[in-house]
């Protein structure tokens, strides 16, 4: 994706920051690839449909700051002897903590490798290199979720017209209401059901409930606009 500036004509989005250049294209698997961020954003690359799905429910959880693939680790076995490991996912959280991700099928998780996950997470804490280390498989897939971070991902980009109006007019939000009356609030249809979206992506409007954000979806203001 490229990203319009008013001054300086297009950027575009910053390169992977991962230490490790994933596949563009396989015949035996899927590959993509995701742009994350504000503004331009930065390159993200996957190497599967649920590394795919990790990095966007990741990506667009709260508590999110950052997050980065294919993050190199050396690591050793019983016997001492060093390996490489990438990270699949990093998250960095806006606490602080540092979470890393291994996302695999459930069907391919054997005994074995959960051991070496097992060890690979004692070496990395210790070492302070992650306060956490999570198997990710298509069990953490939370449908609603899923569909959630599609969303906010597909409205990422600000609307200089319509993002002011949907502000104006969330400022009035007393007590909860839907996104589809304040859709009709703003008289800008599609245009302003996409600004309220990214008004809870921001956090300014929260959900009444763990829903799929709809016209009916209940919400109310959190924090000042």
């Amino acid at each position: 994706m490229s990203y319009h500036f008013q001054f300086g004509g297009i950027r575009l989005p910053a390169f992977s920051r991962g230490n490790r250049k994933t596949q563009v294209g396989s015949t035996k698997h899927f590959t993509g690839g995701l742009v994350l961020g504000d503004q331009e954003g930065v390159r993200l690359g996957t190497e599967s449909h649920l590394e795919t799905n990790a990095a966007l429910l990741l990506g667009y959880r709260p508590n999110t700051l950052d997050l980065v693939e294919q993050i190199q680790f050396a690591w050793y076995d019983e016997h001492g002897e060093f390996f490489d490991h990438f990270i699949d996912l990093v998250v960095t959280r806006i606490d602080g903590t540092v979470c890393g991700y291994a996302v695999r099928p459930a069907s391919r998780v054997s005994q074995a490798y959960e051991c070496k996950l097992a060890r690979i997470k004692e070496q990395a804490i210790a070492q302070c290199f992650l306060d956490d280390f999570r198997l990710f498989t298509e069990e953490d897939v939370c449908p609603v979720e899923l569909h959630n971070a599609k969303l906010f991902h597909s409205v990422r980009r600000p609307d200089a017209f319509a993002d002011p109006v949907a502000q104006d007019a969330s400022r009035k939000v007393c007590g909860t209401t839907t996104v589809g009356a304040l859709v009709d609030e703003t008289r800008l249809e599609g245009m302003g059901f996409r600004a309220i979206v990214r008004l809870i992506r921001s956090g300014h409007l929260q959900m009444v409930r763990h829903e799929r954000i709809e016209r009916s979806t209940e919400i109310m203001r959190t924090r000042m606009i």
